[in-house]
């Protein structure tokens, strides 16, 4: 087990947060578990438990703004009292786009429902940021649709707002919708294009007609785009759920068989309904990038990509479907999952800070208002100097990054969130008082972006 606080640099400002790259301070708060969450969050968690029917999630403090690109969400009677029973969920705006008055509801109430829903969302630990669009156009649910123009201008739409925001929250755009044929839209790309360049998470499904999606359906065929991630759906065997497209540039696949969403004709706890396809998939991998988002709001899109995919589940080899006779082989590649990290260490007192950290730092892990100071930082002559308290009987000045309880720390470095190396530098000790010891470790100030942090490694269990 291990606890960290990190450090953000940006020269020629420094920011410090705790388990959250922000400005300024931020913490967790406790963490949430659903004992009965359904086979999909449960393969959320560890993709390779096929019974594990529980979901863990942590509850994250930066906001990240969603922008749900779909069908309308029902927001009367029960639907907006089933909504409002996850606090962090609040919808700021809804945006209709073509011709006419919304008519489909079902669609979109069941993705929002996937991705924050109360009981059903992936990522209701988060606060979530709704902005809602409703593209397509029918008088009824059964013969609704639109058309690439729509998404394009909500695309758009939606970098508009994010551009103008302030301060800047992090977002995710997700398009759970297709073609039934091969087709191409350079609005649609251009305008996708535009909103990744914004600083904006894409992700889009891969579509439903058991098809290689490199013929050219829109706008799964732009998960090639670093930045946008195209989500296939799985089974809940690890397989290719039947309908799902497959194939580059399929980034990942998420559960899509029967995956739980809100009762739409009776939105009332414990009742539930499912969804299947690949836009149950694209809700949750649409969490899983808001999720990383609101723990390091500085993820560029492609960074956001690349943990996610990073992080997935390698699932069975056989995934793909066999060629039929005198067709291509498919790619031999394993298809992976996408994983949703569980709650992390323990918090006994639920104020946000992990036992190990508030024992390190000398706070107390049974008292809700007893906290870890910040670190600070600072710089100068070409150096910066991270500053915190310890707990005096955990430190040994004579061994000084192992502790009296057995755990280890030090202080580490990140240019990128993904590799980390033990920084270097020298460490000062102060003179104790109050049960405390000050340090100071300073190290060379880099002409880059990067990420310190300070780490809490705990033993390892003994031996029986």
């Amino acid at each position: 087990m291990t606890g960290f606080f990190r450090a953000l640099l940006c020269a020629p400002f420094i920011f410090l947060c705790a388990h959250a790259h922000a400005e300024g301070p931020a913490r967790m708060v406790p963490n949430g578990d659903i004992q009965d969450a359904g086979w999909a969050l449960g393969r959320l968690n560890d993709g390779g438990d096929l019974a594990r029917t529980s979901y863990s999630y942590q509850e994250t403090t930066n906001p990240v703004r969603l922008y749900l690109i779909d069908t309308g969400v029902k927001q009367t009677n029960g639907w907006a009292t089933w909504f409002k029973r996850n606090p962090k969920l609040s919808i700021i705006a809804n945006v209709r786009v073509g011709a006419g008055k919304a008519k489909a509801f079902t669609h979109g109430t069941k993705m929002l429902s996937v991705i924050a829903g109360p009981e059903t969302g992936a990522a209701q630990g988060t606060p979530i940021q709704a902005v809602l669009y409703d593209v397509y156009e029918g008088t009824t649910e059964a013969n609704s649709d639109t058309d690439p123009g729509n998404i394009a201008s909500a695309v758009l739409n939606a970098r508009s707002r994010h551009l103008s925001t302030t301060p800047r929250i992090p977002g995710v755009i997700c398009i759970a919708s297709g073609t039934q044929t091969p087709e191409s839209s350079y609005t649609l790309k251009s305008s996708i294009d535009a909103a990744v360049a914004a600083g904006l998470t894409v992700v889009v499904s891969a579509g439903n007609l058991n098809k290689d999606v490199a013929e050219g359906y829109i706008p799964a065929v732009y998960g090639s785009s670093a930045g946008v991630i195209c989500a296939g759906a799985s089974s809940t065997t690890n397989t290719k759920y039947s309908t799902s497209n497959w194939g580059y540039p399929v980034d990942l696949y998420a559960p899509g068989e029967n995956v739980r969403t809100i009762d739409y004709d009776t939105p009332l706890s414990g009742g539930y309904d499912t969804m299947s396809g690949t836009s149950p998939s694209a809700a949750l991998t649409t969490a899983a990038a808001i999720i990383e988002l609101s723990k390091n709001p500085a993820l560029t899109p492609a960074e956001v990509e690349s943990r996610i995919v990073g992080t997935s589940y390698p699932a069975a080899a056989d995934f793909y479907p066999p060629p039929a006779t005198g067709q291509a082989q498919f790619p031999s590649e394993i298809a992976t999952l996408v994983q949703v990290e569980p709650s992390p260490e323990p918090d006994s007192d639920f104020d946000g800070s992990a036992d190990i950290l508030e024992v390190f730092f000398a706070s107390n892990p049974a008292d809700q208002n007893d906290r870890p100071a910040s670190l600070s930082l600072a710089q100068s002559a070409g150096e910066i100097a991270v500053s915190f308290e310890v707990a005096q009987d955990q430190f040994n000045p004579a061994d000084i990054y192992n502790l009296a309880n057995g755990s280890k720390w030090k202080v580490q470095f990140s240019p990128d969130l993904n590799l980390w190396q033990d920084a270097a530098g020298t460490l000062s000790i102060g003179t104790a008082a109050d049960g405390r010891i000050p340090l100071s470790f300073t190290a060379p100030l880099l002409n880059q972006k990067g990420f310190l942090r300070v780490q809490v490694i705990e033993p390892p269990p003994a031996a029986e």
